[in-house]
C-alpha cells in the first residue's frame, strides 16, 4: 500500500447522499485525518474551498438532480484558484454509463473510482496522485500564475531528473508548448516519445498538434489511429472532425462531430465543435440542438452566461430563416417564442450580475421574427424602441444584448450604428466563444459585401445634393436605398431630396410622391436616435405639407 499520512490533511468529502457521505468520512477518519468537512451539494463545496483551502477532495459525479456536478464543480474550482495545485481531486461514482465517465474524465480529475470501492482502494488513488502532484507542484504553481516560461522550464528539468514522472511530465509540457503555440518543439518531443511505446496519449497528442500546424494529412492519419482504440474513440473523432472542417470536407466533419456527441455528448467544448461544423455544412438544426445543450450544460457551470440563452433562441431563428417552408419556418419561430417564454422566470436571468433586460431581448426576438416575415417596418420599429430603451436603462451599452442588436441591423442595413456596436463587442471583456465569433464574422462578410457600394452611392448623394445637382443625387440615394432598404441616413436624405425637386418641378410626379409618401412613413413616429431625429424634425413640416398639397 501507498505510502501517506492523513494526520495534517484537510478533507473535503461532498455527496448528495447522506449515508455515503457518512460512510467516507469515516474512511477518512479511518485512515488519520482528524479535518473532515462534508457537504452536500456543488455550492456548499464551493463556499467551503472559499473559507480554507483543502488537501484532497472526493466528489461524487451526481450531486443531485438539476444540481452543479461533480466534474462541473472540479472546472470553476479550478478556474476561480480555489484550490491548491497540490491538491487531489478524486470523483467517485456508481454510474458507470459511458457518456458521464468520458464527460468526467474530460475534465481530468486526479481518479476516478466506480462505487463500491474499499478503504484500501481509495487509500492508494488518494497516495499516488498525492506523490505526483507533490513531484510535480513547481510546474503546477508556475502554470496557476501564467508563468508558462517558468512551467515548461520546470518541466523539462523534472523530466531529466525524474524517471518516474517523466511521462507525466512530457503530458503537461505539451499542453504548455501548445499554449505558447512552441508547435515544433511540441512536435519534436511527441516523436521522441513514439519512438519507445505508442501510448494512447501520445498518437492523440500527434494529432492535435499536427491540426494545430495545419497540417491536416498527418492529423488525419493519427486521429484514424485513436478512433481504432475504443477507450479513446471520442477524442480521435474529435479530432477527425476538426480536421476535415480545415480541409473543407464538410460531409466527413458532421458524420464525425455526430457520431462523437453520441458517444460523449457532455462537453462543452464539443457541443460548441458541433455548432461550428453544423453551420458551415447547413445543418442549422444540428447547430440549434448543440445551441441548447450548451445552454443546458452550461446553467449548473462557471461559464453560466445568459449569453448561451441568446445563443439558443438566435440559432432558433437562424434554423427559422433557412426554412425551406412556411410550416417549418412557423414551427421554429413558435419554438422560439415557447423557449423565451419558459426561460422569463429562469434562474439563469433571476440571479445573474450580466447587465440584461429581459423585456427589450423579447422585443429584439420580436423584431428578428418580423424581418423573417419580410414585415420590415415593424421589424425597424421594434429594433429602434429597443435601443431607445437600452440608453434609457443603462449607463453602458449591455454586451448581452449586443448580438442580437448586432443581427438586426446587418439585416436592416443599419451600417453606422452596427459599426460602433461591433467594434465595442470585439474590444469588451465578454469571451467571443464560438457562437459569437461566428456572429461577427457572419455580420462582417455581409456587410463588407454592400456596405463600401452603400457608402459610395450615399456620399455620391451627398455630393451631387450640395452641387444642386438634385436628379442625380436622387438616383444615388436610390442606388444606396436599394442596398440597405431600412437605413435611416439614406432614407433621411432622400426625403430632404425629394422636397426640392418636387420645387423645382411644374406639376407633381406621381412617382417621386409614391416614394415620398413611404420613406415618410417609414420614418414618422418611429424611434430615432438623437441626430436623425433632429434632422427629421428639421424637415417633417415640409414633408407634410407637401403630401397633404398633392
Amino acid at each position: 500500500m501507498a505510502s501517506l499520512s492523513y494526520h495534517n490533511k484537510r478533507v473535503l468529502v461532498v455527496d448528495d447522499q447522506r449515508p455515503f457521505l457518512i460512510l467516507l468520512r469515516g474512511i477518512m477518519n479511518n485512515l488519520g485525518a482528524q479535518s473532515v468537512v462534508v457537504v452536500q451539494n456543488g455550492e456548499s463545496a464551493i463556499a467551503a474551498c472559499r473559507h480554507e483551502k483543502f488537501d484532497i477532495i472526493i466528489s461524487d459525479l451526481h450531486l443531485g438532480s438539476d444540481k452543479k456536478n461533480g466534474y462541473q464543480l472540479l472546472e470553476e474550482l479550478r478556474i476561480r484558484k480555489l484550490i491548491r495545485p497540490t491538491t487531489v481531486y478524486i470523483m467517485v461514482s456508481a454510474d458507470s454509463d459511458r457518456p458521464m465517465v468520458l464527460g468526467s474524465i474530460e475534465k481530468q480529475p486526479d481518479d476516478y473510482l466506480i462505487k463500491p470501492f474499499s478503504q484500501a482502494q481509495l487509500h492508494n488513488r488518494i497516495a499516488k496522485a498525492h506523490h505526483k502532484r507533490l513531484t510535480l507542484r513547481h510546474v503546477y504553481e508556475k502554470a496557476m500564475n501564467g508563468d508558462n516560461d517558468g512551467a515548461i522550464a520546470a518541466c523539462r528539468a523534472l523530466i531529466s531528473d525524474n524517471k518516474k514522472y517523466s511521462r507525466a511530465c512530457a503530458a503537461v509540457l505539451i499542453d504548455l508548448l501548445w499554449r505558447e503555440q512552441r508547435y515544433a518543439e511540441a512536435l519534436n518531443l511527441l516523436e521522441s516519445l513514439s519512438q519507445s511505446k505508442a501510448l494512447p496519449w501520445v498518437t492523440i497528442a500527434l494529432a492535435r498538434t499536427h491540426l494545430l500546424m495545419n497540417d491536416t494529412k498527418k492529423a488525419m492519419y493519427f486521429a484514424r489511429k485513436i478512433c481504432m482504440q475504443r477507450l479513446f474513440m471520442v477524442d480521435g473523432l474529435d479530432l477527425l472532425a476538426q480536421a476535415h472542417m480545415q480541409s473543407e470536407s464538410l460531409e466527413e466533419a458532421l458524420d464525425s462531430i455526430q457520431k462523437a456527441l453520441a458517444m460523449a455528448p457532455y462537453s462543452l467544448t464539443r457541443q460548441f465543435l458541433g455548432c461550428e461544423i453544423a453551420r458551415l455544412a447547413g445543418d442549422y438544426e444540428m447547430a440549434k440542438n448543440c445551441c441548447q445543450a450548451i445552454l443546458e450544460q452550461s446553467k449548473k457551470s462557471v461559464h453560466r452566461s445568459v449569453l448561451h440563452l441568446c445563443n439558443y433562441v438566435r440559432s432558433i431563428l437562424d434554423a427559422a430563416e433557412k426554412a425551406e417552408d412556411k410550416r417549418q419556418k412557423n414551427k421554429f419561430q413558435q419554438e422560439a417564442m415557447l423557449v423565451l417564454q419558459r426561460n422569463r422566470n429562469d434562474e439563469l436571468l433571476t440571479r445573474t450580475k450580466e447587465a440584461f433586460d429581459y423585456g427589450v431581448y423579447e422585443d429584439l426576438v420580436g423584431a428578428r421574427i418580423n424581418f423573417i416575415d419580410g414585415k420590415l417596418i415593424e421589424a425597424k420599429r421594434l429594433l429602434n424602441e429597443t435601443q431607445y430603451q437600452l440608453r434609457k436603462k443603462f449607463d453602458h451599452y449591455p454586451m448581452t444584448l449586443a448580438p442580437d442588436s448586432i443581427d438586426l441591423m446587418c439585416d436592416l442595413g443599419e451600417y453606422e450604428e452596427l459599426g460602433d456596436l461591433l467594434e465595442q463587442l470585439k474590444d469588451s471583456d465578454i469571451q467571443l466563444d464560438t457562437n459569437l465569433k461566428y456572429l461577427i464574422d457572419k455580420t462582417e462578410d455581409r456587410t463588407n459585401k454592400v456596405k463600401q457600394q452603400y457608402n459610395k452611392h450615399n456620399r455620391d448623394g451627398l455630393k451631387k445634393y450640395s452641387q444642386g445637382q438634385y436628379q442625380a443625387a436622387y438616383d444615388a440615394f436610390i442606388a444606396a436605398q436599394e442596398l440597405a432598404p431600412m437605413n435611416t441616413g439614406v432614407a433621411l436624405n432622400l426625403l430632404q431630396c425629394l422636397l426640392k425637386l418636387q420645387e423645382k418641378a411644374a406639376k407633381p410626379d406621381l412617382t417621386l410622391l409614391a416614394k415620398c409618401r413611404q420613406t415618410f412613413r417609414m420614418l414618422d413616429g418611429m424611434r430615432l436616435s438623437d441626430s436623425h431625429q433632429a434632422k427629421f424634425n428639421s424637415i417633417r413640416d415640409d414633408v407634410k405639407h407637401y403630401l397633404e398639397r398633392t
